[in-house]
């Protein structure tokens, strides 16, 4: 049995090495070319190799028909031959282009099931070499600039196909490949980033519960509109003693009026000037004849009339500190009078301690008449905020110029708690009941820069120094400071005092001042 294996071995050599050689020029992968003749040289490794191969399978033969596998001796090549080189793919050069040494490579996707059977381990091995050995892409070079990706245009007919590979599949967006030369970006070389405009987290609006909200924009808008020609009014309300509130302002508090009745004959009129918690203002007036009924809308006989000034824009930073250094130092020191004495100013309302100041300032012989207190409006609104709960955020906005709240300024309070943690111990501060008013006595410097029309949170005002009194609570004139930083809840505003003809237009009277450019529908 052992002589016929061996005779089948040196028969297997014989053929394999002629099948070989006249087989592997039409079975090259490239089928365009025939290379020529191998080396005899050549043909004696790979029949070599072949050879090595058969003893092998010879040898598991043996193994499996019972001889020992330490037995069997280790397949040996001819002394003249150097093992057989390791399947390669073609070198590149530089550029890209093939070098002319080649290796060989079998088609065996057209090779015959016995010719497969030839060379099984010599095939694996040259898959395992091509995945480990395959080069990597070249470098892009320093003088070239990648062609910017783009949707390639249709071809028109007839014209020429360039003999190039097809165009690159338009993508959405191509990075931007650096040269080789260009040097690595360094951090200092980022774009500065926007510096956000204030601490807040969360930039949606808010909407504050005072003033009151406006149909038209403003509450002098909405009252013009009520006398509008095209308004219907269902009494006579303007015929009555003492008619010098029109129906829509009855029961307003958050107002001052000045009105005044003129009769002459049987006409007679009915008119009033009207300052609004927005600081917009409306003239009014309403004239008929007495005597006899007359329809309430029959233009014929009641003649309706309104004039307004819209709410006021915010003041640059020169008109405010001019305001500071007219009103600021007076208001301020007229509360530090009662701090400390013992005494309510007037009621001991905190509301009349910001009013009366003003009225002091307004007393005054050569300074302009400030705006009056008018509810809790106090001037020239320069801060307002919010606080939404513990836990959550914080919402304001600054308006103006001015870059800070400065002594003088008179803050208003609504259901406001602050929590302030000493130690292991909170202090629980309420401002309002729902409202507290309080004069500013010392400047507060926002921890962010500020602009008319930025989200600025109460915290990044840090803490606010006032003095304040409360007949409710039994406090007389006092200081008192409080850390925004801990407001949990409620509202704020803080206004600056200004001239009322500097910021408004004119003061509160009657009938409208010559000069003043009001608005009609």
């Amino acid at each position: 049995m052992l002589s016929d294996i061996k005779q089948r071995a040196t028969h297997a050599r014989d053929y394999s090495a002629h099948k070989f050689a006249s087989v592997k020029d039409h079975m090259k992968s490239q089928r365009d070319r025939k290379s020529p003749p191998p080396s005899s040289a050549s043909v004696r490794l790979k029949s070599a190799f072949i050879l090595s191969s058969f003893r092998a399978h010879s040898a598991i033969v043996r193994s499996q028909a019972g001889t020992p596998e330490n037995s069997m001796s280790s397949p040996s090549l001819p002394a003249s031959g150097a093992p057989p080189a390791a399947f390669k793919q073609a070198a590149r050069q530089e550029g890209g282009k093939e070098s002319d040494t080649e290796t060989d490579r079998i088609d065996r996707a057209n090779l015959s099931q016995e010719d497969k059977k030839l060379s099984p381990q010599s095939s694996h091995r040259a898959v395992q070499t091509t995945a480990k050995e395959k080069p990597s892409p070249p470098p892009v070079p320093a003088n070239r600039t990648p062609p910017s990706i783009s949707p390639t245009p249709a071809l028109r007919a007839g014209s020429p196909i360039p003999a190039v590979a097809p165009a690159p599949i338009a993508v959405p967006a191509a990075p931007t490949v650096p040269s080789a030369v260009s040097s690595p970006m360094s951090m200092g070389s980022r774009p500065a980033q926007q510096t956000p405009a204030s601490s807040s987290v969360d930039d949606e609006p808010f909407d504050m519960s005072y003033p009151p909200p406006a149909t038209h924009g403003s509450s002098a808008l909405d009252l013009a509109h009520y006398f509008a020609p095209s308004t219907t009014w269902d009494s006579a309300w303007y015929a009555e003693p003492g008619a010098l509130q029109p129906p829509p302002l009855r029961g307003n508090t958050e107002m001052r009026s000045a009105g005044a009745m003129m009769r002459r004959g049987q006409k007679k009129t009915v008119c009033a000037c009207v300052l609004f918690a927005d600081l917009s203002m409306c003239w009014w007036s309403v004239s008929f004849q007495t005597g006899h009924a007359t329809d309430p809308n029959d233009a014929s006989s009641v003649h309706r009339a309104a004039e307004y000034l819209p709410r006021p824009r915010a003041l640059d930073r020169a008109a405010l500190l001019k305001a500071h250094e007219t009103y600021g130092e007076i208001i301020a020191a007229y509360a530090e009078s009662h701090e400390d004495t013992g005494q309510y100013c007037a009621r001991g309302e905190c509301w009349d301690l910001a009013h009366q100041a003003l009225e002091h300032v307004a007393r005054l012989d050569g300074v302009p008449k400030p705006v009056p207190s008018t509810s809790r409006t106090h001037g020239h609104l320069i801060f307002c905020g919010m606080a939404t709960g513990k836990g959550f955020p914080q919402y304001g906005w600054w308006r103006g110029g001015d870059d800070r709240v400065r002594r003088g300024d008179i803050v208003e309070w609504r259901s406001v708690v602050i929590n302030t943690s000493v130690g292991k111990n909170t202090h629980t501060q309420r401002l309002g009941d729902p409202d507290h008013t309080a004069i500013v006595v010392s400047d507060a410097v926002p921890s962010v820069a500020v602009a008319d029309g930025q989200s600025v949170l109460p915290a990044d005002l840090g803490a606010l120094e006032v003095v304040e009194q409360s007949v409710v609570t039994g406090s007389t004139p006092h200081r008192s400071t409080y850390l925004l930083g801990g407001m949990e809840e409620g509202e704020i505003w803080i206004y600056r005092p200004v001239s009322m003809e500097a910021y408004i237009g004119c003061l509160l009277d009657t009938k409208k001042p010559d000069g003043v450019n009001a608005l009609t529908l």
